[in-house]
């Protein structure tokens, strides 16, 4: 878990639709995703994609700290994207694009602008 160190706490998960069109959405998570984090997020990207937007992007640049447990999910919803049609891919910071690439997740989950 990633510790503020002025404040001594993990920095808070937020999920926020950031854009939405007839064909698109964009899904902005910043914080720290870890074990207790995990579920939420996985509840709200599942529900902001549940709709069937024909592209889904999920902006994860403002994410500071991603576990296991946080790579799950993005298989999680990549699968459930893959399964409805929609062409999911992900902006992530660089811990997000570290953890991907030192689990071998590279080229299963799709990066924006790769």
């Amino acid at each position: 878990m990633a510790i503020d160190s002025e404040a001594g706490q993990a920095a808070p998960l937020v999920v926020a639709e950031a854009a939405r069109s007839e064909d698109a959405i964009t899904v902005e998570v910043a914080g720290d995703i870890d074990i207790s984090t995990s579920p939420r997020l996985r509840a709200e990207l599942f529900e902001l994609v549940a709709h069937g937007p024909g592209t889904a992007v999920v902006d994860m640049t403002g994410v500071g700290f991603c576990d296991s447990s946080g790579l799950s999910v993005l298989v999680q919803l990549n699968r459930q994207c893959q399964e409805s049609g929609i062409d999911l891919s992900f902006a992530p910071s660089k811990v997000v694009r570290r953890a991907i690439e030192l689990t071998g997740l590279l080229p299963t989950l799709k990066m924006a602008g790769d």
